[in-house]
């Protein structure tokens, strides 16, 4: 994790962003502080502060949301890396097919001579097509 990601959500302000650009020494001191006071806090037993023990549930649920987020996309990104692979692999085949299919149509003058050749310029465009998805998703995994 990024150190920034966490330090935005530190600082007695209201304004958490503010705390995330803010790398000054005031804002090291502040997080100092408040280490040090919750450090003495818990050595002599008493209860800890409870605004800083929601906010501590508050980061944690979100950190908890981040790393969800993270591993769907990741697995997400896995997803779209296999299906273009098996787009690319398919329109290979396809269109090896269609050629084939367009070259025998040559030899055969027949009514299925012509059905070949109607059949490989079918795989041919098909497959040309398919390889123009490629596009899309490969911007998505971006």
């Amino acid at each position: 994790f990024d150190a920034n990601f966490f330090r935005m959500y530190y600082g007695s302000s209201g304004d958490r962003y503010r705390d995330y650009i803010d790398d000054s020494t005031s804002h090291k001191l502040r997080s100092a502080y408040w280490s040090t006071k919750q450090a003495v806090i818990r050595k002599f037993g008493k209860e800890e502060d409870r605004h800083i023990v929601a906010s501590d549930a508050e980061l944690d649920s979100k950190l908890t949301l981040f790393k969800s987020v993270q591993s769907t996309c990741s697995e997400l990104s896995a997803c779209i890396d296999a299906y273009l692979r098996c787009i690319f692999v398919l329109s290979q085949v396809e269109n090896e097919m269609g050629r084939f299919l367009k070259s025998r149509s040559s030899d055969d003058k027949t009514r299925a001579g012509k059905m070949l050749a109607a059949v490989g310029k079918g795989l041919s465009h098909s497959a040309q097509q398919r390889l123009i998805l490629q596009n899309p998703l490969t911007r998505l995994e971006q």
